[in-house]
């Protein structure tokens, strides 16, 4: 399985390697050079925020079982994925979004599989130099 996917995965890059600048990530006219997403996994009890630590939460795109990236939350909930220049080239907020593994029985919630889906939002762009980098958020992970 792990070979299929590295299989999977050089395809991409190859292909996002061949492709014309033009074809990669623009946002309100800026070419994004980088993508960063940044947010905290919590749960609610009675209105209160709780961290969720040590979760996988993962990136993935246009319905695929294969994550583009992989990260574990901190004890605070907080996560940071950081996609390299390739993966930038494979990113679009409107096919990708974050996954989250949950312990069964966590947050007193019940989701399928224990696993919780959220949405991307674009929360701004920053030039820096050379870089034009793309900060998302998850927009309400739900079950």
């Amino acid at each position: 399985m792990a070979k299929s996917n590295a299989y999977l995965i050089s395809i991409l890059l190859i292909m996002a390697l061949l492709s014309f600048p033009s074809d990669g990530l623009t946002i309100a006219g800026y070419t994004i050079t980088q993508v960063i997403i940044d947010d905290v996994l919590y749960c609610r009890f009675n209105g209160t925020p709780n961290p969720v630590s040590n979760a996988t939460v993962y990136l993935t795109c246009g319905g695929s079982t294969t994550s583009l990236r992989e990260v574990v939350t901190d004890t605070k909930g907080a996560f940071r994925i950081v996609l390299n220049v390739l993966e930038t080239a494979l990113f679009s907020s409107s096919i990708c979004g974050l996954g989250a593994n949950i312990l069964e029985g966590y947050c007193a919630l019940v989701a399928p599989e224990n696993i919780l889906y959220a949405p991307l939002m674009l929360a701004k762009i920053v030039r820096n130099n050379t870089i034009t980098t793309a900060y998302y958020t998850a927009n309400l992970f739900v079950g």
